[in-house]
C-alpha cells in the first residue's frame, strides 16, 4: 500500500482535493480491473501520478479512463487510451 494525496478537481465530487487514498499497487494485478475501478496511473505525457476513473477497456487491452468532473480533467479524450503498465495502483479506501 501507499499513500496518495488528490491534488485537483478532476474527481470531484467522488474525492476532493486533500483527500487521502490508500493505494494497493498489487492486488488489482490478482483480481483484474474493471470499469468504474479508479486508479492511480502514471501521465503518459510527463508521469506524475494521476487519479482517474476506468471508463472502458478496449478489446485491445487498453484502458480508457476518465476524471469524474470532465470540465476539469485531463483524462484519455486527451491523451487517448492508456497501457496496463501505466497503471501504478487501484484506490482501496479513503483515510
Amino acid at each position: 500500500m501507499f499513500r496518495f494525496i488528490v491534488e485537483g478537481d478532476s474527481m470531484t465530487p467522488t474525492y476532493q482535493r486533500g483527500d487521502r487514498l490508500l493505494i494497493d499497487p498489487l492486488f488489482w494485478r490478482i483480481i483484474g480491473l474493471h470499469i468504474n475501478d479508479i486508479i492511480v496511473l502514471r501521465d503518459p505525457r510527463d508521469s506524475r501520478l494521476i487519479l482517474k476513473r476506468i471508463k472502458d477497456i478496449l478489446p485491445t487491452g487498453k484502458f480508457f479512463v476518465d476524471g469524474d468532473n470532465e470540465a476539469h480533467s485531463t483524462d484519455s479524450r486527451h491523451f487517448g487510451p492508456i497501457l496496463k503498465k501505466q497503471i501504478v495502483g487501484r484506490v482501496w479506501r479513503k483515510y
